[in-house]
């Protein structure tokens, strides 16, 4: 009835008969987001072209050891590609599927796991990923999936389940209740054989014993292929299995070939002139009834139309209520075309989705500005209200700003605010000095401190402060405390009693997962600059003092050591590759560029900042939203 197959996927799915399974359902390792510790295991390859080529192989084998009326449900999630200046979105779960339906198999439905209790984010100018696909594969037009659909006139292709946390050490579980829930879309009868590729830590058989227990009498078999011992193990002691049911079998090597994107300009497209009356140059939100409409406009991000318009720092946003997968794969290729695509919006709309993306222009030079804090989107518990009265004395403080980075701890506090956080404390470094330093309770309020006055050319004329919270040089030339006060720092920034899933696991497996963090790394304070300087704002600055005094870049350059042939150019650019000085470098500048004192205090003056995981003022908005949410993404194409 149960049996577990322990062995690479390609093996255990070669001991099967041909024609035996009745449903397919799984959740592969995501490409290059964790390390299992095997050779040869999936997810680790050195591209998403060769990741996808290595499942369409093993896919491949599993769709002939469907039954004719079988299912395949599929759950894989996405990855943002590693890009210079701003990440795309690799589209991998799509283009997959894709390349599967080129490869023989049927496409009937893409089903949207929402997870009301997903990950936060900590990228500040995308959508926060709240969602998954799960593509809905078939052998053939009628199957299991479709006849049960076809009935029921409540269907929904949107399921919304929470993540799951257990107890088992398994770093990618996926929740019994979507299985569940996916098992209901299918007609399941007794003796009916469910298989499991990547079982992982025994999800999918834990939710077929259920189902035994609950309404099929025993009489529902489930086959899990499982190359790691261990989580064969988890699975033993999960669902309470002994030795008699698992099968070893050695590697059985395979042969694969990596896919390649398609060139989609062989697709001809109508050039449709009355969208342009909707372009703006700082975006827009355009969502079309039907796929012929939205494929004329995805034309004209090809041919340069839109390009003559758009401005560099803008937001803009397409859709389409009428789509299939063949359209988002389009959509997907912009990315190497001028375009970078951040998100793609799933909007809820009558029980079923469709897409909306989010697309900005593939350039190093500006940074687009993605203004989600006019949305005014409000955590459910407001930050800041949660954090209990802390005894920061002993915490440890990391000076990035230096050089040579040093390390300090806190050893007296000398004010608080209202809430009991640290407003100003005394800070003892490794070198045996010490420093006043201020700390940062909230970055919004901090920048709200300063003002900036420009003159009639649109220039820097000066910036104020509200009220002056701390002077650049903060060292203290002598503290009364010498002996300095006993440190006891209260061990709140890490668990050390922690057993979790995630102790003893490599930094590349916790994800994004804000409780790994706060459960294994412990909190510590950062000293930064009080201000969130603008770049662009400095280069600019720079640059106008250097013309003034009638330096070329090469003279400013030669004035500082050979190892800084590059460093200042970076500080006049106003790319993605510009950097600011950092406060040593800053006072050559000033003798040599008579650098205005009001601009030396919004660059040089320095805080603390607590590093640690909590939320901020505004939350960030999610990619899965409904309806009546659509008029919010005007906040983001405003004049910024």
């Amino acid at each position: 009835m149960y049996k577990i197959i322990n062995s690479d996927v390609y093996c255990g799915l070669s001991s099967l008969s041909n024609d035996s399974i009745d449903l397919a359902i799984t959740s592969p390792p995501y490409w290059n987001q964790r390390d299992y510790g095997f050779d040869g295991q999936i997810g680790n390859e050195g591209s998403y072209q060769e990741y996808i080529g290595k499942l369409i192989s093993i896919f491949n084998l599993l769709r002939k050891k469907l039954n004719k009326e079988g299912v395949f449900f599929l759950n894989i999630g996405d990855k943002y590609l590693s890009k210079y200046g701003k990440s795309p979105l690799g589209f991998i779960p799509f283009k997959l599927a894709r390349f599967m339906i080129l490869d023989g198999w049927k496409l009937d439905d893409i089903i949207i796991w929402y997870k009301p209790n997903h990950m936060p984010s900590s990228v500040k100018n995308r959508f926060t990923n709240s969602y998954e696909p799960v593509f809905v594969f078939t052998k053939s037009e009628h199957n299991i999936f479709q006849r049960k659909r076809d009935n029921n006139p409540d269907y929904s292709n949107i399921l919304k389940v929470s993540l799951q946390f257990t107890p088992y050490n398994h770093i990618a579980v996926y929740p019994e209740n979507l299985v569940f829930n996916l098992l209901e879309l299918v007609e399941l009868h007794e003796e009916n054989v469910i298989l499991d590729p990547f079982a992982g830590s025994g999800t999918t058989l834990k939710v077929v014993q259920n189902l035994n227990e609950s309404i099929f009498s025993d009489n529902l078999s489930a086959i899990m292929i499982e190359n790691s011992s261990d989580y064969v193990e988890v699975m033993k002691k999960r669902c309470s299995l002994g030795d008699d049911c698992i099968i070893k079998l050695d590697f059985k090597a395979y042969k694969y070939e990596e896919i390649n994107d398609d060139n989609f300009y062989n697709l001809h497209f109508k050039k449709d002139l009355s969208l342009n009356e909707k372009f703006a140059e700082n975006g827009f939100l355009i969502i079309l009834d039907r796929k012929k409409e939205y494929n004329n406009l995805l034309s004209l991000f090809l041919n340069g139309e839109i390009k003559k318009v758009f401005k560099k720092d803008g937001i803009c946003f397409i859709g389409s209520k009428e789509f299939d997968l063949e359209m988002i794969y389009n959509t997907s290729l912009i990315n190497d075309y001028g375009w970078i695509i951040r998100n793609m919006i799933v909007v809820e709309n009558n029980k079923k989705w469709f897409p909306i993306f989010m697309i900005v222009d593939d350039n190093k030079i500006v940074r687009y500005k993605f203004n989600y804090k006019k949305m005014n989107l409000s955590h459910k518990i407001p930050p800041n209200k949660k954090r209990r009265k802390i005894n920061f004395t002993g915490y440890k403080v990391v000076n990035n700003l230096n050089k040579n980075k040093i390390q300090g701890i806190i050893v007296e506090i000398l004010e608080t605010n209202s809430l009991g956080f640290p407003k100003y404390v005394i800070v003892k470094w490794e070198d045996k000095s010490y420093s006043k330093e201020f700390v940062i309770f909230s970055e919004e309020n901090i920048n709200e401190n300063l003002v900036f006055i420009y003159n009639d050319d649109n220039l820097i004329s000066n910036i104020k402060e509200k009220k002056s919270l701390i002077n650049i040089n903060t060292k203290l030339e002598y503290y009364n405390n010498i002996e300095d006060k006993t440190v006891i720092k209260d061990e709140v920034g890490i668990n050390k009693n922690y057993m979790g899933k995630f102790k003893n696991e490599k930094r590349k497996n916790w994800g994004a997962s804000p409780g790994a963090r706060a459960s294994l790394e412990e909190d510590y304070f950062s000293k930064r600059r009080l201000y969130n300087v603008d770049q662009v704002l400095v280069a600019d600055y720079l640059n106008l003092k250097r013309k003034k005094k009638n330096l070329t870049k090469k003279e400013l350059t030669e004035i500082f050591p050979a190892k800084y042939k590059h460093t200042v150019g970076h500080w006049l650019r106003k790319d993605f590759g510009g950097s600011i000085p950092i406060k040593e470098d800053w006072k050559i500048l000033d003798k040599v560029l008579d650098l205005d004192k009001f601009f030396s205090n919004y660059v040089c003056k320095t805080a603390l900042k607590l590093q640690t995981v909590s939320n901020g003022k505004y939350k960030l908005p999610e990619d899965f939203v409904r309806t009546n949410f659509l008029e919010k993404l005007s906040y983001l194409i405003q004049d910024k």
